[in-house]
């Protein structure tokens, strides 16, 4: 369900984390997942409010924006070729270097709460981000997410 535009990119050779959030942003806005200012107001927010996580020595985002700004319920996946900097969530001046990123594109504000435990949860799996870190199709990727049960 979440996944089923499949907006992944994998390898991707963004430099920055503005890059990164513009090439998956537009991607969503491509299959028409997101409204046209969805991107704007994510990277606004990330601004306030960052996303970065590092977990079991991972980098991984999870940028997301309101839910007025969604169209139909989506997450993005991008792997980045190499890491970029995103803040660390909680913080305004401690730096993640990121090499997973999840763009949360949630129609309803209750499924935000909800999918960024569920989130989190599979995170804490490291056997999980590992395959996360290694795939290299995009259907090892929703063969690996669908055992996920992120619903």
């Amino acid at each position: 369900m979440y996944f089923d535009d499949k907006i992944i990119i994998l390898n991707s050779k963004a430099t920055t984390k503005e890059e990164a959030l513009t090439e998956i942003g537009n991607l969503m806005r491509e299959k028409n997942s997101v409204k046209q200012n969805f991107l704007e107001n994510v990277l606004k927010r990330e601004e306030v409010y960052p996303t970065g996580l590092s977990v079991n020595g991972i980098g991984i985002a999870i940028p997301h924006t309101d839910s007025e700004y969604v169209n139909k319920s989506q997450l993005g996946f991008m792997s980045l070729e190499n890491p970029v900097v995103f803040n660390e969530m909680g913080t305004l001046d401690k730096e993640v270097k990121v090499n997973l990123i999840f763009m949360l594109a949630l129609k309803e504000a209750h499924e935000q709460l909800n999918m960024l435990q569920q989130l989190v949860e599979m995170f804490q799996n490291k056997e999980v981000i590992t395959a996360l870190f290694e795939v290299k199709t995009e259907q090892e990727f929703i063969d690996l997410i669908s055992t996920q049960n992120l619903d």
